[in-house]
């Protein structure tokens, strides 16, 4: 899970979006039952801090909503907390003074205009142990420039190892956080195929499973050498062909309708999209 950092982060914890649900649900599938919770671990850089996850125990009489809200929970004074003000510091300070101005308001607060800094929020193989990783302005600043002279194609296809042999002038620290991601990617990759049982979200089918196996790929939807989104919400497991189409034709992604609107008016349906559901 990928999001942006807000005001309740430093305060709080974070919502999970009902996007993840189904990876919860996997993870453990009594979090789902209204008013559930159960004590987790939290990783941070190479710190272990004690958090908590919920499904808030509303009062379903007063509060009409279709879904529930599922929540990670940090006490109010966690050292997770001050970590966390400590690695955003200007962004902290910058909410702080818009909540002096408006202390009532539940609007969030946008980040400033040319700010991009998130968080995100990884399973990990121990049992209730999540990674959270930390993404400033300033890293994001650096891998953009790595990537801005690379095609979205090489970037989803390429190894880690030759991606960027011919480039002389990256930094090896801008190398190895491309590198990183890309492995992330992989491991997020590995995760929705198998969600899926190997089919393609377009189709709904298995391609080429007749032969042996199915083969399928990873398609970033808001590319993610312009992003830097490797949320779930932003990864579609399609096949080859489709990839293809996709890529040298560059159609817009209708999240609501989940489907792809090319320059010429056709359209591209997914019939698979579960774990790109809208918050309600």
């Amino acid at each position: 899970m990928q999001k942006e950092i807000n005001w309740s982060l430093f305060n709080y914890g974070l919502a999970i979006p009902v996007s993840v649900w189904n990876l919860i649900h996997a993870w453990d599938s009594s979090l789902l039952i209204h008013g559930a919770s159960k004590n987790i671990k939290i990783i941070l850089g190479n710190e272990m801090f004690d958090a908590k996850i919920y499904n808030t125990n509303f009062d379903k009489n007063k509060f009409v909503r279709e879904k529930d809200i599922l929540q990670i929970r940090f006490s109010e004074n966690s050292p997770l907390i001050a970590r966390l003000r400590a690695i955003f510091p200007i962004t902290y300070q910058y909410f702080k003074e818009k909540k002096k101005v408006n202390p009532n308001s539940r609007k969030q607060i946008p980040l400033p205009k040319g700010v991009h800094e998130s968080i995100r929020l990884y399973f990990t193989s121990a049992p209730d142990v999540f990674l959270l990783e930390c993404q400033t302005n300033e890293e994001y600043t650096q891998v953009a420039n790595m990537l801005k002279s690379v095609p979205e194609e090489l970037y989803e296809a390429s190894d880690d190892d030759i991606l960027f042999m011919q480039d002389k002038y990256a930094s090896i620290i801008e190398k190895e956080r491309v590198v990183k991601y890309r492995r992330i990617d992989r491991s997020i990759i590995e995760m929705l195929k198998k969600h899926y049982d190997y089919c393609d979200q377009i189709s709904g089918e298995k391609i080429g499973a007749e032969y042996g196996n199915s083969v399928v790929e990873a398609h970033h939807i808001d590319y993610f050498t312009t992003s830097q989104n490797n949320d779930t919400t932003n990864i579609i497991i399609i096949s080859p062909n489709y990839h293809r189409i996709i890529h040298k034709n560059n159609p817009i992604f209708n999240r609501k309708k989940y489907q792809f609107e090319f320059p010429n008016g056709e359209l591209l349906k997914l019939k698979l999209y579960d774990h790109l559901q809208i918050k309600i």
